[in-house]
């Protein structure tokens, strides 16, 4: 394999579609980022923009004759054009290795050469499963591939969105109306899911019994006192009967009248 440094003429090359997405957000990187040069394939017939496609397709419609480049030639395999690839966006976002995911498969790779060759290669386990994990996040509303890059999931937070999979777009308004994080996201998302499974209800069903759906497009003056009002209705979904429990208990101990040097402590 050999990388030369270059300027290369616009008006040649085509663009490599299986990359064109990344980097995910680039405006964002573009800022945070210093300029570095595209990154081209020499093909047997062609050369392909593989890396900052969106910078070449600016120099294209500013009438740029050339841009920087590095040109990969002699390139062995596409294994070794995509461990290029990795390095050139290094780091890159969650967003970024979904969208690396899904390109490899479109040019080919097994399941088992990606996860056990390329995963390593973007700091994640070798495991096949992540494939499907990794792809499902591509089909999340914009906003929510935002709060991914922006809040720097993991992808074990970011898969819980799959509780939810058939309503992200409630998802998104919730999380936007109510300026929560991810924790607080999680949880809702995760007890809806769980008390949904145990009555035998879609999770929509479940949220509005809960009274949650509406919520994602409600006005709070202080959104505080809404995330207390969640919990109070997470914990009266879950434990129906410990509010009551606890009165009864309070009753109990009053109709009693036990000495002062005895205390009762009620532990919901």
């Amino acid at each position: 394999m050999k990388i030369t440094v270059k300027e290369l003429t616009t008006s040649g090359p085509t663009i490599h579609s299986s990359f064109i997405g990344l980097p995910y957000l680039r405006e964002s990187v573009i800022d945070k980022r210093l300029p570095k040069p595209v990154l081209a394939y020499q093909t047997s017939s062609c050369i392909k923009i593989v890396g900052n496609i969106h910078n070449f397709i600016e120099a294209q419609e500013s009438a740029k004759t050339s841009v920087p480049v590095y040109l990969i030639e002699d390139s062995e395999s596409t294994l070794e054009l995509l461990e290029l690839i990795i390095e050139y966006y290094q780091p890159m976002t969650l967003m970024d290795k979904a969208l690396l995911t899904r390109a490899a498969l479109d040019l080919g790779v097994p399941r088992q050469t990606l996860s056990e060759k390329i995963y390593p290669q973007m700091d994640l386990a070798p495991r096949q499963k992540l494939i499907d994990q990794l792809l499902f996040l591509l089909k999340l509303p914009t906003e929510l591939k935002t709060f991914i890059v922006d809040k720097d999931l993991s992808l074990k937070r970011a898969i819980i969105f799959q509780r939810a999979e058939e309503h992200l777009e409630w998802v998104s308004r919730f999380i936007s109306n109510m300026k929560i994080g991810i924790n607080m996201t999680a949880e809702i998302i995760q007890n809806i899911w769980e008390m949904a499974q145990r009555d035998d209800v879609d999770f929509k069903t479940k949220a509005i019994q809960m009274g949650l759906w509406e919520m994602a497009d409600a006005d709070y003056e202080d959104i505080r006192l809404a995330v207390a009002d969640i919990r109070e209705r997470i914990n009266s979904a879950r434990y129906p009967t410990l509010g009551r429990a606890g009165i009864d208990l309070s009753k109990t101990i009053e109709t009693a009248q036990l000495p002062d040097s005895v205390s009762v402590k009620w532990d919901p």
